[in-house]
């Protein structure tokens, strides 16, 4: 009975530090909370922090179909040939991708 709960525990545990690599946050301290508080703490904690990291945007170029990650207003590479192509905004270059059907970045 009680290596049972000591099993389930450690399988929340575990799964709530995928959840917080997922959340791009330090999986070793949500492990930590997670085992020396409780799993319960360790989900307050996830959903408590904010992510520290920055959202990156993904600009496509319809006329070449390229991707850039970096925040541009037109097309460089459209530029070079003499057109003046605005880029699309996008916040994942799945998302991106699927428009464009092929991902190729620049």
């Amino acid at each position: 009975m009680t290596l049972g709960i000591i099993i389930v525990y450690l399988v929340l545990t575990s799964m709530l530090t995928v959840l917080g690599v997922e959340k791009q946050m330090a999986g070793f301290q949500v492990f930590l909370v997670g085992l020396f508080l409780t799993p319960v703490v360790a989900l307050f904690y996830i959903y408590g922090n904010k992510n520290k990291t920055s959202q990156i945007s993904y600009y496509h170029c319809d006329e070449c179909d390229y991707i850039y990650p970096v925040k541009m207003n037109h097309c460089p590479i459209c530029a070079e040939k003499g057109v003046k192509v605005k880029l699309k905004r996008y916040k994942s270059p799945f998302k991106a991708s699927n428009v464009v059907g092929v991902y190729s970045a620049a």
